[in-house]
């Protein structure tokens, strides 16, 4: 049986003991708001699960003078996700790596780092070569070198959650299994803000909790089947 948000509603609403839509402090709006903020703002930092991984393709050629690529200006054709939002990526994998043309790109994060190494405001005087490193910071790409020629980057990472849209209707889960944690991380949210009992909200908190290692069994499962590499 599929799961659908009108079902993370009703939970939420058991959750936090407020059952009447047509209270203001716990409107279908509001609640609806706050399910919205637990997903697309909180979830994607509480946990790094395998089903949010995945790759980011995008191509810099010769005519980028600055190496600097914006995330809204990645064509959409492919998909660039299907699930992501104009944040980009959340979290890369550490160490940050991807690849260009096939060959290791190493990613720094660390703007300091990165110009201190590459220098700053000096595109104008840059030779175009092969690119090695990347800059990823906020919503953008900077790449040094800057290109000769047309090279097709790949870089790894965890996605930022899709709101649901209100307008959509009853919207279906992306995972039945996450319908709990969903709807505990959300009425958490709202307990927090509106102050409830101490307490209450250690209980809330430990209901999350146990949800929350419940999703997280599956990727661990996953990770401690896979054999370990050296990092080296």
């Amino acid at each position: 049986m599929a799961r659908v948000l009108s079902d993370v509603k009703r939970i939420m609403r058991l959750f936090i003991g407020k059952r009447n839509e047509n209270d203001p402090d716990s409107s279908d709006t509001l609640i609806f708001s706050y399910i919205n903020d637990f997903i697309n703002l909180t979830m994607t930092d509480d946990v790094k699960l395998f089903e949010n991984y995945g790759t980011l393709r995008f191509t810099i050629d010769e005519t980028n003078t600055t190496g600097i690529v914006e995330f809204s200006s990645i064509p959409n054709n492919p998909p660039k996700f299907s699930n992501i939002s104009s944040d980009g990526f959340v979290t890369l994998t550490d160490p940050a790596e991807g690849s260009i043309s096939w060959n290791k790109l190493y990613i720094y994060q660390n703007p300091g780092q990165f110009y201190q190494y590459w220098g700053v405001n000096n595109s104008d005087v840059l030779i175009p070569g092969y690119p090695t490193q990347m800059l990823y910071y906020g919503d953008q790409f900077v790449v040094r070198t800057i290109p000769n020629t047309s090279y097709d980057i790949i870089i790894y990472g965890y996605t930022i959650n899709e709101e649901f849209a209100q307008n959509d209707g009853d919207i279906p889960l992306k995972y039945d299994y996450w319908l709990r944690y969903y709807a505990y991380g959300a009425g958490l949210l709202y307990a927090k803000d509106y102050k409830y009992e101490a307490d209450v909200l250690g209980m809330m908190q430990a209901k999350f909790n146990h949800e929350k290692a419940l999703i997280l069994t599956r990727t661990h499962n996953q990770i401690k089947i896979g054999r370990c590499q050296p990092q080296f």
